[in-house]
């Protein structure tokens, strides 16, 4: 990540918008001190979309995988507690 100081990032705001409009970040800093970090915005219309298809993913995923013929949840919990 590019670290930017204050005046120089005032200076070059414009280009480093157009970076993070490509995906970069970018951390402005202050007499050498971190004060803010600059990176894309995602509306939550998108973020929503891309967690319900990783949690669709999931559960077809979750489908696939078994304990076995013999070997259950109850039965491992009840294993668990002896």
């Amino acid at each position: 990540m590019k670290h930017f100081g204050a005046f120089e990032a005032k200076s070059h705001f414009s280009e480093i918008l157009r970076k993070v409009i490509s995906g970069e970040k970018f951390i402005i800093t202050k007499h050498g001190v971190q004060v803010a970090m600059i990176i894309p915005f995602y509306p939550k219309e998108e973020k929503a979309d891309s967690v319900n298809n990783v949690i669709r993913a999931l559960k077809k995923l979750k489908k696939g995988i078994t304990l076995g013929k013999k070997l259950s949840i109850k039965k491992m919990i009840g294993e668990g507690r002896k």
